[in-house]
């Protein structure tokens, strides 16, 4: 007979467990009955993998003089959240630029006095591959303190071979020291340089001929990425770096929409992108073609609140037109700086009219389904990685409810467990 697995970590006496009935795929238009919600349950946790997620006593698994138990008090657990879109490695802020914006200042006249995503770029050049990578655990920290056990984390603020490949390699360096999940996406293509505007299409070519060569072949980043903008790129622009990803196998993302409607929605669809985020403007044309395509749309109201703007991506239309949603924090230096996934899923009640329902699955595993990693975490499953939270409410109803608030008590991120807002620490089990 088969001796019993003694668990590493359990946590009994879970009030809701919310499990998304451990799925893998996106779901278009969530009700509670795909919470999958077991009263009374318990989850079990073996060598950073879920050993059991079920009711209370139904486990074969056995506890052991190591295992850890956690008694959640018959509060809520649920899988971790999946921030889908951020832009966390960086140097420096530009707190200044926000306090222009609330006096009228538009982005091309705080371009005009050296702001804007160049600033950041010109901060980022000057930093050392230490200080980056100091800067990049603080701001995982701050993510995964509310609840973020998986981020998609872009390049961007490089905007050159050498610098973008740096930031790649710091990003791969941290994603080994952390028991966060990290998905490195290269946007090399997210402004033009200012020693390129003369000649943009050379930056175009630099991006597609040197950098998704380079990237790929040292395995720094799973997405390629553009930003498709007026201050940006054309969607000619993007749809060659974007052949240029497919060319090399690599999934790719596009910025899409943010500012008007550019049919970059269309753009997302025609190449087969895993998901087009910010989507503001998109058209029902654009919607379709999401929807046909299967690209999952991430949205990210933080960065329109950030802004002062009051329109907000129409979530309903997309739901409604088939298309599945996802949330992200877009936590960035210029536009939202934001960490925050409990405020991002209550705004996404409160400003795109989303269901508590709609926004846990956008926060979980349709965020997973925008990274690629629908298979590995975003729902509770046996066999998924162990990432879950503790929340000290006593329904999923509360999210939205209790907005501003910060309610995770525990996160368990890839089997290790801290007692939030602690450091983590790399030993598995270990308490900070």
């Amino acid at each position: 007979m088969a001796q019993p697995v003694i668990a590493d970590l359990v946590i009994r006496n879970i009030g809701e467990l919310l499990t998304m009935k451990g799925v893998d795929d996106p779901v278009v238009a969530p009700t509670v009955g795909d919470l999958g919600i077991i009263k009374r349950g318990e989850v079990a946790v073996k060598d950073r993998k879920i050993l059991y997620v079920g009711t209370k006593d139904g486990g074969s698994y056995v506890v052991g003089p190591q295992t850890m138990i956690i008694d959640a008090e018959n509060k809520v657990v649920c899988p971790g959240f999946v921030d889908s879109h951020t832009h966390a490695i960086f140097a420096g802020t530009r707190e200044d630029e926000f306090l222009m914006r609330q006096q009228g200042k538009s982005y091309a006249e705080i371009q005009a006095v050296g702001g804007g995503i160049v600033k950041t770029v010109r901060a980022t050049r000057m930093a050392s591959e230490e200080k980056l990578r100091d800067s990049l655990k603080r701001n995982i920290f701050k993510l995964s303190r509310y609840g973020s056990t998986t981020a998609e984390i872009k390049s961007g603020y490089g905007l050159n071979t050498e610098e973008e490949i740096k930031l790649l390699r710091v990003i791969k360096e941290v994603a080994l020291e952390t028991d966060i999940l990290i998905v490195p996406t290269l946007l090399g293509a997210h402004v033009v340089p200012p020693e390129y505007v003369a000649r943009r299409h050379k930056y175009v070519e630099l991006v597609a001929r040197d950098m998704i060569p380079m990237v790929h072949e040292n395995h720094l980043a799973i997405f390629v990425d553009v930003y498709v903008d007026e201050g940006a790129f054309t969607i000619e622009e993007a749809r060659g770096i974007l052949t240029a990803a497919r060319d090399h196998d690599m999934p790719r993302k596009l910025h899409a929409d943010e500012m008007a409607d550019d049919h970059c929605a269309e753009l997302a669809a025609e190449m087969g992108c895993v998901s087009a985020d910010h989507l503001i403007w998109t058209s029902e044309k654009g919607m379709k073609a999401m929807a046909k395509e299967g690209v999952v749309a991430t949205l990210m109201p933080g960065a329109v609140l950030s802004l002062g703007r009051t329109k907000f991506a129409d979530a309903r239309a997309f739901i409604e037109h088939g298309v599945p949603v996802a949330l992200a924090t877009d936590y960035n230096p210029g536009t939202c700086m934001c960490p925050n996934m409990l405020l991002i899923m209550a705004l996404g009640c409160l400003h795109m009219k989303m269901t508590a329902e709609e926004v846990i699955v956008a926060a979980t595993i349709n965020g997973a389904a925008a990274v690629g990693r629908g298979t590995q975490t975003g729902s509770l499953r046996e066999g998924k990685d162990a990432d879950l939270l503790v929340l000290d409410i006593d329904t999923y109803k509360e999210i939205p409810y209790r907005f501003g608030e910060n309610f995770v008590r525990y996160v368990v991120a890839g089997g290790g467990v801290i007692k939030a807002p602690k450091v983590f620490k790399k030993k598995y089990f270990q308490e900070s």
